[in-house]
């Protein structure tokens, strides 16, 4: 069986964009501001990010609403190389 190191992986496709000078796009989901931060803060430096919040499982309307303030508010106070 081949074992794939998807970190290693990762490295290489950061190593490459760094030498290229490029910063490209990322869309990347994300179903709470608590699962979401370190990915924002690791791949801010490398990509410019769109976030998609998904996440039907929250119930009620309230608890949802209250997530999406939470994930606004963690967006707006992570500091970032480049935008989200």
């Amino acid at each position: 069986m081949n074992k794939r190191n998807y970190q290693k992986e990762l490295d290489k496709e950061l190593a490459r964009i760094q030498e290229a000078g490029a910063v490209p796009t990322l869309l990347l989901h994300s179903c709470c501001a608590p699962c979401s931060s370190y990915v924002l803060e690791y791949l801010a430096e490398y990509f410019r990010i769109t976030l998609l919040y998904y996440n039907p499982n929250i119930y009620p309307e309230s608890e949802y609403r209250c997530r999406v303030r939470e994930q606004q508010r963690l967006i707006q106070e992570l500091p970032t190389r480049h935008p989200v």
